[in-house]
């Protein structure tokens, strides 16, 4: 303990015989006076939130679907008229089904095709098609019926 007493009295003797520089001791920062600009910031933000609610509820209040009416329904009875219009009939012509669209070919060891966004291989089914062989540049679909249709890339 005593040496440490003694430690302590040497640092007191050369402090004194050795005064610190002629350099005033530092203050405290003092902190700026508030002026008319910190709320600028604030008001900003709040501004801005203000506007992107405004637009959003604009963009959504442009989107209303209109309501449609039902057709209305007389309760009359219907009378028959004669007139000279052609005669309409219900019957539907069969449509033949539409050729699905060749997007891509990957030709090799294992080709496969890019049909109408889906990916497809020998076999596999195109809407009313099966694949029946793929080629560098074309795939060969059969229809149910036996007929055959190939298909380029780009529509040749």
């Amino acid at each position: 303990m005593s040496l440490i007493n003694d430690a302590l009295k040497q640092a007191r003797q050369s402090q004194q015989q050795n005064p610190p520089s002629g350099l005033p001791p530092m203050r405290p920062v003092a902190r700026a006076p508030r002026g008319a600009t910190d709320w600028l910031l604030p008001l900003a933000v709040i501004a801005l939130v203000v506007a992107a609610v405004f637009f959003i509820w604009l963009a959504l209040a442009g989107r209303k679907t209109p309501v449609t009416k039902a057709p209305e329904i007389s309760a009359a009875p219907a009378v028959a008229r004669v007139t000279n219009a052609p005669v309409v009939s219900n019957v539907v012509a069969a449509v033949p089904p539409s050729l699905p669209k060749l997007q891509g070919v990957v030709y090799g060891e294992k080709s496969w095709a890019i049909v109408d966004g889906k990916t497809v291989y020998v076999g596999d089914s195109v809407g009313n098609f099966r694949v029946k062989e793929i080629f560098p540049n074309s795939v060969t679909l059969e229809a149910a019926d036996g007929s055959e249709q190939k298909l380029g890339i780009g529509g040749q």
